[in-house]
C-alpha cells in the first residue's frame, strides 16, 4: 500500500502539471505578459501589474456571478446595471437612515462619508434581491433569461437616473480607500477578494450537491427534471449569486473611482460574458470551470491593459473586445463539434 502511494502520487502530480500546461487561456495569458515585456519597459513594473490585477478582480467578479448563470443555459444581461444601481440604493437608503438619525453629517451635498458597515449591507442585499427577482422571472414565469435580465437592465438604468438625477454622488471613507488602494503582500486587496470569492463559488460548484444540480441543468434540464429534481429553486439560486457578485463588483468600482453615477459601466455585461466564454464556459450551459475563468479574467485585464500603454483608442479596445468574444465563442464550438 505504501509502495503504490509512493509511486503514484508523482504520476498524479505530473498529471495535474500537465494539465495545466495545455490550458489554451494560461498560455495566451503569459503571450501578452511576454509581448507586453517586449514592447514596453513599464508593463511589468510593480505599479502597472497591480492596476492589471484591479481591473481584473472588477471584470472577475462580474464574469464569476455570469459564469454561474451561464452553466445553467441562462444568461445575466443585467450585472452591469444591478452593480451601478445596488451601490446608488446603498447611498441612498444610508443617506436616509443618517437623517432620520439626525446624522446629516453623512451626506454634505453630493458627497457621501457614511457607516461602510450599512453600506456594503445594503448594497448586497439589494444586487441578490434584483438577482433573485430576475431568477423568479426566468424560473417560474417562464420569460426567457435573455428578455427578463434585458428589461432589468433598462429598468435599473432609468431607477439609478431617476434617483441620482444623472449627477455623481461623491465616497469618500477609510473603508473605500483600504478596498482600492490597499495592498496584501503586494497584491490588490480586490483582487484577493475575487480569489478568496472564486474559491468558495469552486467549492459550491464542485463540492455540493446544490453546484452539482447546477451543472445538471445546463447539461440537460428535461432528463434532470424527470429524476425528480426541482430546478426553479435552483435556478433563482443561480441569478441571485450572480447579483451577489455584481454587488461586490460595484463595491470594488466605485471604491476605486471614489463616486458612482447612473452612467457608469454601461457595456461591462458584454465583457463579462466574454471572459466567461474565453474561460471555456459554454453559452449553451453544462460546463464551465471558475479557475479558467479567473485566469481568462487575468487574460483580457492584461489585454486591454497592453492596448492602452500602445495609446490605441477606446474604441478600438471595444472592437477588440468584440472579437475576442467571436474568437472565444467560435472555438468553444468548434471544441464541442470535436
Amino acid at each position: 500500500m505504501i509502495i503504490a502511494e509512493a509511486t503514484s502520487a508523482p504520476a498524479v502530480r505530473a498529471s495535474g502539471l500537465a494539465q495545466i500546461i495545455r490550458e489554451p487561456i494560461l498560455w495566451l495569458v503569459l503571450s501578452i505578459l511576454v509581448l507586453g515585456a517586449l514592447t514596453s519597459p513599464h508593463y511589468l513594473s510593480a505599479l502597472n501589474i497591480q492596476n492589471l490585477l484591479r481591473n481584473a478582480a472588477l471584470v472577475g467578479l462580474l464574469a464569476t456571478g455570469m459564469t454561474i448563470v451561464l452553466i445553467t443555459g441562462r444568461i445575466d444581461l443585467s450585472v452591469a446595471a444591478n452593480m451601478v444601481f445596488s451601490v446608488i440604493v446603498a447611498v441612498v437608503v444610508t443617506s436616509w437612515v443618517g437623517r432620520e438619525l439626525g446624522l446629516r453629517w453623512i451626506v454634505k451635498g453630493n458627497t457621501f462619508a457614511g457607516s461602510p458597515l450599512i453600506f456594503v449591507a445594503v448594497s448586497l442585499l439589494t444586487g441578490t434581491a434584483i438577482g433573485a427577482l430576475n431568477g423568479v422571472g426566468v424560473a417560474y414565469f417562464k420569460v426567457a433569461s435573455f428578455i427578463m435580465t434585458l428589461v432589468s437592465l433598462t429598468a435599473l438604468r432609468g431607477l439609478s437616473y431617476l434617483a441620482t438625477n444623472g449627477a455623481p454622488f461623491y465616497l469618500k471613507g477609510a473603508f473605500f480607500n483600504w478596498l482600492s488602494d490597499e495592498l496584501w503582500l503586494g497584491v490588490p486587496v480586490s483582487f484577493v477578494l475575487l480569489v478568496v470569492l472564486v474559491l468558495f463559488a469552486h467549492a459550491f460548484l464542485s463540492r455540493t450537491v446544490a453546484g452539482n444540480r447546477l451543472f445538471a441543468i445546463g447539461g440537460n434540464e428535461t432528463a434532470t427534471l424527470y429524476s425528480g429534481i426541482t430546478t426553479n429553486r435552483y435556478i433563482v439560486a443561480s441569478f441571485a449569486l450572480s447579483g451577489l457578485f455584481a454587488a461586490v463588483a460595484g463595491l470594488v468600482f466605485t471604491a476605486r473611482l471614489k463616486s458612482v453615477e447612473a452612467a457608469l459601466a454601461q457595456g461591462y455585461e458584454l465583457t463579462a460574458i466574454a471572459i466567461a466564454v474565453l474561460g471555456g464556459v459554454a453559452l449553451a450551459g453544462g460546463t464551465g470551470s471558475l479557475w479558467r475563468v479567473l485566469t481568462a479574467a487575468v487574460g483580457f485585464s492584461a489585454g486591454l491593459n497592453l492596448l492602452a500603454i500602445w495609446g490605441v483608442p477606446t474604441w478600438y479596445q471595444n472592437l477588440a473586445i468584440g472579437a475576442v468574444l467571436i474568437l472565444a465563442v467560435s472555438l468553444t464550438r468548434l471544441n464541442h463539434k470535436n
